[in-house]
């Protein structure tokens, strides 16, 4: 049933048609005075082109359904002995009516088989997104697509973001393992009038209190640092400041922290995944080099960079 929901996008949605003529196929049941042994009694292609499913259940005949037994003998007898259908093709009219809204009800509730097959009835977002504080107007537009940032609605939705949930979602989504090193020690630059300056009275001029050696001040309450890896040179390439994972990435941490935090990533290489350097080939200085081959099997430290410094890179 999703299958021809998806297939026939041009068509009404299953269960919303006005007349069965506007709708690839037909629903039924197959009269039978056994317990059902599966769901589908058969399936087969009518010569107008219309797909019929008869079913064993979910009916009017049977030992289940609400009919006396003997009205389905009688059906039966009629189809097997005589080859006539008209009784059970009369009761198929109501069946498909009622089973493509039984099917319509089902589906209202899936979030696979109501939305992803066909994005115009889709709600399920709808009620996900109101559920964890998003918007999907905001969303839509943002490099990282909506299904799974929807699908990481549990972390987001709590107001104290923890490393693992931050971490956890990060692997699932890229298939590479993540870290989360906190605390990571960064220098914050101080305003120029803030400077201690011989000679210039002010707060910043008093020793105790507010003069300061030098621009800038260390912190570590603001910056953390993930550590990425270790990862074959191929998944290395696609973290690189012009890789193509990177706009993910970053979207992925302003959904978790902001622009609160200072953050930076460290990628590690499996130690026999770094290729030496040589004159001839296309490596880059710092990004993609490293002298001699590792003699261990510990990973191998990459580069190391703030992504936000990048994000305006154009992709490679």
């Amino acid at each position: 049933m999703r299958r021809f929901g998806a297939q026939y996008q041009l068509q009404m949605k299953i269960g919303h048609a006005v007349r069965p003529q506007q709708e690839p196929f037909r629903l039924g049941q197959s009269p039978s005075l056994i317990f059902a042994p599966r769901e589908i009694a058969h399936a087969s292609l009518t010569s107008s082109g219309k797909f019929q499913i008869q079913l064993f259940g979910l009916g009017l005949w049977g030992a289940n359904g609400p009919l006396p037994i003997h009205y389905t003998e009688i059906a039966l007898s009629r189809r097997d002995s005589n080859r006539d259908t008209t009784l059970v093709d009369f009761a198929d009219l109501f069946h498909h009516r009622y089973l493509t809204q039984f099917y319509s009800a089902w589906q209202s509730a899936q979030s696979a088989g109501g939305g992803l097959d066909r994005r115009e009835s889709e709600s399920f977002s709808f009620f996900v997104a109101s559920l964890s504080g998003q918007s999907l107007e905001e969303i839509a537009d943002s490099t990282l697509s909506s299904h799974p940032r929807l699908a990481a609605g549990a972390h987001l939705v709590r107001e104290a973001r923890n490393p693992d949930g931050i971490t956890s979602t990060l692997s699932h989504y890229f298939g590479v393992p993540f870290n989360l090193q906190e605390y990571v020690l960064h220098w914050i630059p101080v305003a120029p009038e803030e400077h201690t300056q011989l000679g210039v009275p002010g707060p910043a001029s008093v020793i105790g209190e507010g003069a300061l050696v030098g621009q800038m001040v260390a912190d570590r309450q603001h910056k953390f640092r993930l550590i990425i890896g270790p990862l074959n040179l191929d998944n290395y390439l696609h973290f690189l400041p012009n890789g193509r994972d990177l706009p993910k990435l970053i979207e992925w941490v302003r959904a978790f922290v902001g622009y609160e935090y200072e953050w930076e990533i460290q990628l590690q290489l499996n130690p026999h995944s770094a290729p030496p350097a040589q004159i001839s080939s296309c490596q880059r200085l710092g990004w993609t080099t490293w002298l001699g081959q590792s003699m261990n099997d510990l990973p191998v430290i990459g580069i190391t960079y703030e992504p936000e410094q990048y994000a305006s890179i154009r992709q490679l």
